[in-house]
């Protein structure tokens, strides 16, 4: 069954990309990279940063993601053999730090259109999905970092489609050099589920940098 609400806020989702593009005086550039074992995750982006003291200012970008996982695919824990999963993003969203950012940290909030698939099955997903990660200061531009992902069924191209849910997890630790630049170490692990059973296609531990300028 199609799901007309997917197309109307996938239809949202892209006027909104468009427009802002159109009005925005872009300023900034946004990358964030990472690589695993078995991950590699990149994502580059055009934002906008308005005027203010470091550390207090909020990026507002659009971005294009890409993630890749060569890994074994586990079925309720049962090894299922490996595969080699993609997921293109397209992103919308803000990203930066709250006043007084070595106290009360920052957070990015971003909606994402994506594509997911498999590389040996039939498995190929389309939906919107909230995405969000936290920046939790410990102490002197060492902040803990955790984050999630999620894609509902009911927001996908199809209501019957072949998952209720994507979600991908991350979890660990970063230094910010400043606050535009952080090298960070994180745990991530992407899950589909299906009524009563989990597959889970990602879990590494990652290297990467996130920089805005």
């Amino acid at each position: 069954m199609n799901n007309p609400l997917f197309c109307r806020l996938a239809g949202t989702v892209l006027c909104a990309l468009f427009s802002s593009a159109a009005l925005s005086d872009y300023n900034t550039v946004f990358i964030d990279a990472s690589q695993g074992d078995s991950i590699t995750n990149v994502r580059l982006g055009m934002g906008e940063t308005p005027s203010g003291a470091e550390g207090e200012k909020v990026t507002s970008m659009f971005y294009l993601g890409y993630f890749s996982s060569d890994d074994l695919i586990k079925v309720d824990g049962v090894n299922q053999g490996s595969d080699t999963v993609e997921i293109l993003t397209l992103g919308a969203g803000g990203f930066g730090y709250l006043n007084e950012p070595h106290k009360n940290g920052g957070a990015e909030f971003d909606f994402e259109l994506s594509n997911t698939k498999f590389d040996q099955t039939d498995y190929d997903r389309t939906a919107i999905g909230f995405k969000t990660q936290l920046f939790i200061p410990v102490a002197a531009g060492l902040q803990a970092n955790i984050g999630f992902n999620l894609r509902p069924f009911f927001l996908s191209t199809d209501w019957d489609d072949q998952a209720d849910l994507e979600v991908e997890y991350q979890a660990g630790i970063e230094y910010a050099f400043n606050w535009d630049i952080a090298l960070y170490s994180h745990y991530r692990k992407v899950d589909i589920h299906t009524e009563d059973v989990t597959t889970s296609f990602a879990e590494d531990v990652v290297f990467g940098f996130r920089a805005r300028f």
